[in-house]
């Protein structure tokens, strides 16, 4: 008998708030709202179209989530009927929401406020979904904000201390997270007061500039403060958008202060399990006890690829170390086909195994579950109960 994961739970560990649109989507527009891309897809006029191509702008991942919405709401599998049926579905978008993580069997979801801006309302989010929501606090926005207010370098270090630690009492959030790979790098320096002072003016008068040290020093803040609080330090690793700072995104650019002896205990989830450096973020969290990594934004926006990054991954990873993902951010079709390609691609690599005799069934449904919700339980154990409701 084949193993099959269509009954497991799923907890999202990575994933954003979204609102629900105010009128139908065009295809165009429901196409770019599918895309990592900020920069929209510009079809030139004289662009000659082929009988049966995808839409331009398309890729994999979007072609796998229309034949999937096809069959989920029984429909010929073309992105006119599905994005007729979908604006139709998503009139009542609570109602639309609800039912795709109930069908999925989404049962709670870490989520990141701090996109977009300014914050959506924790509680409405929670209430959409209609599952255990916990937050993640993102540090960058409280950066900014006390930047603009705030002309003393280390008047705006001791609010920015207090703040993070005000927010790390909160039972709903399960720990900070930094976006510090779209700014500066991953290439972390030891903290140097000095350097990240004489860097801060130059942040006030713009908070988007590099500003190395600064950021670099801010960002060892916040892993103290997880380090005190027990709490998880969430870090931006690999791709993302198009303002990610690629040659120093690979999560091995976080091994010197991941390996220093002052963060030997402080939990670190390598968001997007550095994708595509994933063999780099497997290796990392199977050789450092308290570091982790999720597969979100890998999975589902590598479309068919999640099938061969799955199997890659555990080729160092252990399998306590992985947790599931979607990185969805703007409508709930991403976290809904997150889970269902996670396990339809899943279900392959773990047959494959058993038919190898590498294990057996109960042993690949354990490794199944573990990555889908427990390892989640395990690693945030003491937090879990705190969820937004």
């Amino acid at each position: 008998m084949k193993l099959s994961l269509k009954d497991c739970q799923a907890i999202d560990v990575h994933a954003h708030p979204y609102v629900g649109n105010l009128k139908p989507y065009s295809l165009d527009e429901y196409v770019r709202k599918l895309s990592l891309a900020v920069i929209p897809n510009q079809i030139p006029d004289h662009y000659q179209w082929v009988k049966n191509q995808p839409y331009p702008g398309s890729n994999m991942w979007v072609q796998i989530l229309i034949r999937r919405l096809a069959k989920y709401f029984s429909c010929e599998p073309t992105l006119e009927e599905v994005v007729t049926l979908r604006n139709e579905r998503a009139a009542d978008f609570r109602g639309f929401t609800r039912e795709l993580f109930r069908d999925a069997n989404i049962t709670g979801v870490v989520t990141d406020f701090g996109y977009p801006q300014p914050p959506l309302s924790k509680k409405e989010y929670a209430d959409l979904c209609g599952t255990r929501i916990w937050e993640v606090y993102r540090i960058e926005p409280v950066m900014v904000r006390l930047a603009e207010s705030t002309p003393d370098f280390v008047e705006f270090i001791d609010q920015y201390r207090e703040e993070l630690t005000q927010a790390l009492r909160k039972d709903e959030v399960v720990g900070l997270k930094s976006i510090i790979a779209y700014r500066s790098g991953l290439d972390i320096t030891p903290m140097n007061e000095k350097l990240a002072a004489e860097e801060y003016e130059e942040f006030r008068r713009n908070t988007r500039a590099p500003v190395k040290d600064l950021r670099d020093y801010c960002l060892h803040i916040a892993m103290e403060e997880c380090t005190e609080s027990n709490k998880v330090m969430h870090i931006h690793t690999g791709v993302g958008d198009g303002e990610v700072v690629l040659p120093k995104a690979s999560p091995s650019f976080l091994l010197d202060m991941l390996r220093n002896k002052k963060y030997e205990n402080t939990k670190v989830h390598l968001v997007h399990g550095g994708y595509p450096w994933v063999e780099e973020a497997a290796f990392i969290v199977s050789i450092l006890p308290n570091v982790y990594m999720d597969i979100s934004l890998q999975n589902p926006f590598s479309g068919h690829g999640v099938k061969r990054i799955l199997s890659q991954l555990f080729e160092f990873a252990p399998f306590d170390k992985v947790m599931y993902g979607s990185d969805a951010f703007t409508v709930p079709e991403m976290n809904w086909l997150g889970v269902h390609l996670f396990k339809e691609c899943f279900e392959v690599v773990l047959n494959d195994w058993i038919e190898s005799d590498y294990m057996d069934h109960d042993t690949a449904r354990a490794i199944g579950e573990m990555v889908l919700y427990k390892n989640f339980e395990n690693v945030y154990q003491e937090h879990v109960k705190g969820a937004i409701v």
